[in-house]
């Protein structure tokens, strides 16, 4: 039971074997990336098997639209997690403090951002890239769920980088595997059983999200005896906003062009119609 225990705690890095603590910790990173891809899998497959080929094209076309909005913010928590290890590294109580705390509110206004500009943007941007007319309606809820549910994405990514960096890789991946199962969950139940469409897929999956960053968060609040979190620590730090935003940006820059390039691709695609959009999802 103690050895259960001490696999959701928090972990000094720097103690130990180092080959031993890079295999422990990296096991459920790479685990948990699987996982965070059956997110799209599983809504390609249910929407495919149940709605049919056009539903499977729409979700396919939404796909890198949605990355180009969110990649850049998971960059960003992987600044967070350097951070957060850094001072925690350092027994530095109140940085880390500020740090947890002011990722929690830079998670807010970026939130805000998202849920203000994505469904303003998220039309027009279909139109761009020749999405068929037949589908892109289906897109477009598809985008705008997402984009007014991205609380759940953002916080579970800028927490579970928190966890990450305070050593706990394994907590994050059973959150994510607990939200990845009840994403399937509930695509059947929306989709098959409440036939919602395509919205259906897009909501399931932005509860299963919701679900997975209360689980971080809660997590975090467990962990007081390394920090503290209080409506003090919340205020938005100049100096920690920009360190965090400097460690990720980079990250988060890369895997933005990429996404860019995926957009480029996706234009192209849509131009042959549905089925070709289809096969490519596929």
């Amino acid at each position: 039971m103690a050895k259960l225990k001490s696999l959701f705690a928090a972990r000094d890095m720097t103690e130990g074997t180092p080959w031993k603590r890079i295999v422990e910790f990296s096991i459920p990173l790479l685990i948990g990336n699987i996982a965070q891809q059956f997110y799209n899998t599983a809504d390609s497959i249910i929407v495919g098997r149940y709605i049919g080929d056009n539903a499977l094209a729409a979700v396919g076309s939404a796909g890198p639209v949605l990355n180009l909005f969110l990649v850049l913010f998971v960059g960003i928590a992987v600044g967070a997690g350097i951070m957060v290890a850094q001072y925690f590294g350092a027994k530095d109580r109140e940085q880390l403090s500020k740090t947890i705390g002011t990722c929690i509110t830079l998670t807010l206004v970026a939130t805000g951002i998202i849920m203000l500009i994505g469904p303003l943007v998220s039309r027009p941007l279909l139109n761009l890239l020749n999405t068929p007319e037949t589908i892109i309606d289906w897109c477009a809820s598809y985008l705008n769920i997402f984009f007014l549910g991205s609380i759940g994405f953002l916080f579970f990514n800028i927490l579970s980088g928190v966890l990450r960096g305070l050593g706990d890789s394994v907590s994050a991946l059973v959150f994510l595997l607990i939200a990845t199962l009840l994403n399937v969950v509930l695509d059947i139940l929306f989709v098959a059983g409440f036939e919602m469409g395509v919205p259906g897929v897009a909501l399931a999956t932005v509860i299963a999200q919701a679900v997975s960053a209360i689980f971080c968060f809660f997590r975090l609040l467990k962990m007081k005896e390394h920090f503290d979190l209080d409506w003090s620590m919340l205020k938005l730090n100049k100096k920690h906003s920009l360190s965090v935003i400097k460690l990720g940006l980079p990250s988060g820059l890369t895997q933005a062009i990429f996404s860019l390039a995926m957009i480029v691709v996706q234009s192209l695609t849509n131009s042959f119609g549905e089925m070709v959009i289809a096969c490519n999802a596929i």
